[in-house]
């Protein structure tokens, strides 16, 4: 049946109804703090409603934002869904709050494999924060905080990818002029100072280098513990590498750290592990056998006297060695001295030493002219 003539028929309805409708049900969401409501709801606004001409409001995708915020998000749950949002800002550039986002990001990882905490969460999405921020941030300003920073590189350096974490490191100290903590220093050292593989053994030098380029000093840092750590991923490398100068000035920059009485730094250092232990024992040994070797005497005995004062025990091969360049040296008070020590510090066993050693003794006393 045909309209009646005269009438027109107008619409008056609003063409945004239903994306305002929805709108308006996702913040509420928000304010009850239903967070997987409201990102379920959003999901369904951008695929439905949303265009390039209407996106959805920078306000919406913030609310949302804190929403999955509480609680650390919800235990890592949320932060797949909050990834997904600051990569969207990011996509419209939209300016991301910078408070939310380092939250974000840290509260994503956790201390299991991956940086996960119940099986959420992790570096993975924690990067692809970082890299939506980065990429978003205002020319000349810097959003990610250093602590951001320095929650992500611990992270990397537990999960083995040290590679990865050394890059951080770097654009934290060259790029944003950022002075790390020095535990984060440690963190990645002591990692890599465990691996077997050359190039992460080669880390540790490079950690070293940058925690200067920081602005730390070598000969400060070992007053507090993390920086005793450090120093010991040091000479563990040091050993490995078998670069004795470095390993010893390691040991000497810590003791000169101020702060750690009544035991000295180096002492501290020596005994923090059983693997610096190790290779601060094996560095004065090839320390004295190298200054034997030159006839160094002076050297070796200096060497020797440190190994005591840094609670390490000197082998009898490396007793023998210092006391036979002193008599070839016709030291004969410092050999005797050296004897002497040798016989106090193995008083239990002085009868066994003596009988072992019995020709090599002779000889010694053959060779020192006694003034």
């Amino acid at each position: 049946m045909d309209a009646p003539q005269g009438i027109d028929f107008t619409d008056d309805s609003d063409p945004d109804f239903d994306f305002n409708s929805l709108n308006n049900l996702i913040l509420e969401k928000c304010e009850e703090g239903h967070w997987k409501a409201a990102t379920r709801k959003m999901k369904q606004l951008r695929r439905r409603y949303a265009t390039p001409e209407k996106p959805i409001p920078r306000e919406t995708y913030v609310a949302v934002l804190n929403c999955c915020l509480t609680d650390r998000l919800h235990g890592a749950r949320a932060s797949e869904p909050a990834r997904k949002i600051l990569e969207e800002m990011a996509e419209l550039q939209y300016e991301i709050p910078a408070r939310e986002g380092n939250e974000c990001i840290s509260n994503s990882l956790g201390f299991e494999e991956g940086g996960k905490h119940d099986g959420f969460g992790g570096i993975d999405p924690a990067l692809a924060m970082m890299a939506a921020m980065q990429g978003n941030a205002p020319e000349g300003e810097q959003i990610i905080k250093a602590e951001t920073y320095e929650s992500v590189i611990s992270a990397l350096a537990k999960d083995g990818s040290l590679e990865e974490a050394v890059l951080l490191v770097r654009s934290m100290v060259v790029d944003h002029s950022f002075t790390p903590s020095l535990s984060v220093f440690a963190d990645v050292a002591s990692i890599a100072a465990k691996s077997s593989i050359q190039e992460e053994e080669e880390i540790v030098l490079q950690i070293l280098s940058l925690a200067k380029a920081a602005g730390y000093v070598l000969d400060s840092i070992g007053s507090a513990e993390a920086g005793r750590e450090l120093l010991a991923s040091g000479v563990i490398v040091a050993e490995k590498i078998d670069n004795l100068a470095l390993g010893l000035r390691l040991l000497t920059a810590a003791g000169k750290a101020e702060g750690c009485a009544p035991d000295r730094g180096d002492d501290l250092v020596a005994s923090s592990s059983s693997a610096a232990q190790r290779a601060c024992t094996l560095i004065h040994k090839r320390a004295i056998s190298k200054a034997v070797e030159d006839s160094n005497w002076k050297l070796a005995v200096k060497l020797l006297e440190l190994m005591t004062q840094r609670s390490l025990t000197p082998s009898n091969a490396v007793w023998r060695m210092v006391l036979t360049v002193c008599a070839k040296a016709e030291k004969s008070r410092k050999a005797t001295a050296i004897l002497l020590d040798w016989v106090s510090t193995f008083s239990d066993v002085v009868y066994s030493v003596f009988d072992a050693s019995l020709s090599f003794t002779i000889d010694v006393a053959i060779n020192i002219k006694f003034r």
